[in-house]
């Protein structure tokens, strides 16, 4: 009877343990809650690639909507493109009349510029995103998770819970499945929201390296414009 009772309370003592244990399954991606406080971000980055030197324009809204504006250095007219909370897309010129319709695959194109809005709110972006495994990323502990784009494409996201940032987006170049694109989040830069990507290098098909300098950025809240960088 005696050795009943220790077996039973050894087992009620791993039960409770376990009950208590963040289960693998149960993790979920948490980033600090004053992003959501964010309306706007605009972004200007200097950029170069193997094609040349451009600068990029973002504006990401919190309704979902989308200002992209690209300026190659050996280029006299942008190319712009303006989304909306419905996930249409349009190239507009410079006095804002329409050109042409986006396909869906375009648009999920400029969508993958929204690199701030991706790392603060990746909800937005990609759906079903769960915990796959933990993983060491730049010898740092990272938690990988899936998910899928409003393609039906796969995603990977890791994320550093001891710092509570994405450092790392791996998604399927919508215009060429058979490519990998991946954003690393590289340096950040402090706010009153949290911290924020001050540069990011992307590296799509394995082979191509594209890197992004912020040289402005700026945020919008229910009181106006700040400037973070």
């Amino acid at each position: 009877m005696k050795m009943r009772s220790i077996n039973y309370l050894f087992a009620l003592l791993v039960a409770m343990q376990w009950s208590c244990t963040e289960k693998p399954k149960d993790k979920t991606i948490v980033l600090s809650s004053d992003y959501q406080k964010i309306q706007d971000i605009v972004s200007v980055a200097h950029c170069s690639s193997p094609f040349g030197q451009y600068i990029t324009e973002v504006h990401s809204l919190a309704d979902g909507s989308c200002y992209f504006k690209q300026l190659f250095s050996d280029s006299d007219s942008p190319f712009i493109v303006k989304l909306d909370s419905l996930n249409n897309g349009y190239l507009v010129t410079e006095n804002d009349s329409v050109v042409t319709t986006l396909s869906p695959e375009d648009v999920e194109m400029i969508r993958g510029h929204e690199f701030h809005k991706m790392s603060m709110d990746p909800w937005q972006f990609y759906t079903n995103i769960h915990f796959d495994k933990n993983v060491t990323h730049l010898g740092a502990d990272h938690e990988r998770y899936l998910a899928m784009d409003r393609l039906d494409n796969p995603a990977k996201l890791l994320y550093n819970r001891e710092e509570k940032l994405i450092s790392k987006i791996e998604l399927i170049n919508p215009k060429d499945t058979s490519q990998t694109i991946e954003i690393h989040y590289d340096k950040w830069v402090d706010s009153t929201y949290g911290k924020m990507a001050r540069e990011i290098y992307i590296v799509q098909a394995k082979k191509d390296t594209f890197f992004f300098d912020f040289r402005s950025l700026k945020i919008k809240d229910g009181t106006g414009y700040t400037q973070v960088i």
